[in-house]
């Protein structure tokens, strides 16, 4: 009464040829990292998380760039969230946060949503709080119906 029938069964897959898939209720995002020995000059665009603890040149796109201390980033930059620990010098767009932690320097053209300096934080150049509707430069966040 409760045992599968064998034509039933031999249809279906096995857990083992299925391959495991796991669920998150959270989007997945991946991570980029540029390790601290590598020098990278070029463009970068992703929708994940870019962590720099290396050298970076050129053009970067993404939805969160992560300057470590040892970082030292010279690019132009589109982000939603960044967070600077090294250091940065160059033109950014950051729609969301941009935190300068203690040992980070920042140096540029800055349009910002939401900005944190710890003390000790450096950040020099022109700063213009940007206008929510402004900041969606990416395309990976326009929202559904917007050109």
């Amino acid at each position: 009464m409760w045992q599968r029938s064998k034509k039933k069964s031999a249809e279906e897959p096995s857990d083992s040829s299925r391959g495991k898939i796991f669920r998150s209720p959270f989007k997945m995002v991946e991570t980029t990292i540029i390790s601290d020995s590598s020098n990278f000059k070029g463009n970068i665009e992703t929708e994940g998380t870019l962590i720099v603890h290396g050298s970076v040149k050129g053009i970067i796109k993404c939805g969160t760039l992560e300057i470590l201390q040892e970082g030292n980033v010279d690019a132009q930059v589109e982000a939603e969230n960044v967070s600077v620990a090294g250091k940065f010098q160059g033109e950014m767009l950051c729609s969301g946060r941009l935190n300068i932690l203690s040992t980070g320097t920042v140096i540029g053209e800055i349009a910002y949503g939401r900005l944190s300096i710890e003390s000790g934080g450096q950040l020099a150049g022109n700063l213009t709080k940007s206008k929510p509707k402004d900041t969606a430069v990416l395309p990976l966040y326009q929202e559904i119906g917007q050109s």
